[in-house]
């Protein structure tokens, strides 16, 4: 029996575990401690398990200590905010919330298995490694003629990585920079100039006047989409979409120039339209309250793609973010998709006039999302 079918064999009969230092002392800091014991000292048939130790757990396609699965277990009662700062505090790895509440309840017993909880994957990994270093050897190649005639036929497989690494690296840092001075800067100086003009009118901006005197408004909220030109949505194509109700796919435009654009939506919750920015990049970002202001987040389905976000862990950026995932309807949805905290918007191929009850619903979701941050 594995390790972690014993902690739930001893979770389902509601016995006790205690955290032990490398002291053999009690503890209740699960940072702290380095083993646990299921059972008490004085029973005989009790267990000592290592909390370092690899559990038939899986996260991402690894399997996870037993440490991190009883941190998920201490906060089963705990909402995902409350769970995600504690992983943070502690720095121990944070299961999703499907992974979370999968594990729970198949520990708690009241399900019978776990489809992220898999002893018999494992096996046959190992299986395969022992295979794989008893492959054949140069030697016993060169004396066996059928093996030479296939080895003769191989092609050397190439993936999108090698087949575009060049003969020397190339920084392109000198074109953020660019960006930088063309943008961000004229950016700054409008802004500044703005601010001059409205001292110069009594220190009474336009924001404040047109808000009634309740303190300045929320700057414009931002959605961010894919920079993949093999996305669903691009600069091209998502105005259209979010103002005009009509999806057309991007390759029948004229591809954008520019990073950044802007849709303007009447809400019904709010007294004035609300204009959103939309960015398909976020070198841009170059101070913290842009994050702030990320209402939507829309994905393709590939981790990649949050590299150069604040934050890259799909688990931590859709605690924080509204996802969405669009896809057309007949495409299989990815199951690590499935296990992110985003909604599943589908799209129909063919059918445009659907295309109208789509974004009703989108934009009923970012309506509520824009109220629980207190816009007005």
């Amino acid at each position: 029996m594995s390790s972690l079918e014993q902690l739930r064999l001893q979770l389902m009969q509601k016995q006790p575990i205690t955290f032990l230092s490398s002291e053999n002392g009690e503890t209740d800091d699960i940072l702290e401690a380095n083993r646990v014991l299921l059972g008490t000292k004085d029973q005989t048939n009790n267990t000592v398990l290592e909390l370092d130790e690899k559990t038939d757990f899986q996260v991402d396609g690894n399997n996870v200590p037993l440490k991190v699965v009883l941190h998920c277990w201490q906060h089963r009662d705990s909402s995902a905010a409350d769970y995600l700062a504690d992983c943070q505090t502690k720095k121990l790895i944070n299961i999703s919330f499907l992974q979370r509440m999968d594990l729970i309840a198949w520990l708690s017993g009241e399900t019978e298995s776990s489809q992220f909880v898999n002893a018999e994957e494992t096996k046959v990994a190992e299986t395969v490694a022992e295979n794989l270093a008893g492959a054949p050897s140069a030697a016993t190649a060169a004396s066996d003629p059928v093996l030479q005639e296939a080895l003769a036929h191989e092609k050397e497989l190439l993936d999108h990585n090698s087949s575009l690494r060049g003969s020397k690296p190339t920084n392109f840092a000198y074109l953020i920079k660019e960006a930088e001075l063309k943008l961000v800067h004229s950016l700054k100086s409008a802004s500044k100039a703005r601010r001059a003009g409205d001292r110069g009118t009594g220190g009474v901006s336009k924001t404040d006047a047109s808000s009634g005197g309740r303190g300045p408004a929320k700057k414009d909220p931002i959605i961010l989409i894919p920079s993949a030109a093999s996305s669903i949505f691009t600069i091209a194509n998502i105005q259209q979409f979010l103002e005009d109700s009509k999806y057309v796919h991007p390759r029948d435009l004229p591809g954008s120039q520019s990073d950044v654009t802007s849709v303007t939506k009447k809400l019904d919750r709010f007294a004035r339209p609300v204009k959103f920015l939309i960015a398909s990049n976020t070198r841009l970002f170059t101070k913290p309250e842009y994050w702030d202001r990320v209402v939507a987040v829309f994905t393709t389905g590939h981790a990649w793609q949050f590299n150069n976000y604040q934050w890259s862990d799909p688990s931590e950026l859709f605690q924080r973010c509204k996802g969405y995932y669009f896809y057309f309807a007949g495409d299989i949805v990815p199951k690590h998709v499935e296990q992110w905290n985003v909604q599943r918007v589908e799209l129909d191929k063919n059918k445009r006039f659907r295309d109208v009850e789509v974004l009703r619903y989108f934009w009923n979701t970012i309506e509520r999302e824009l109220a629980s941050r207190g816009y007005q």
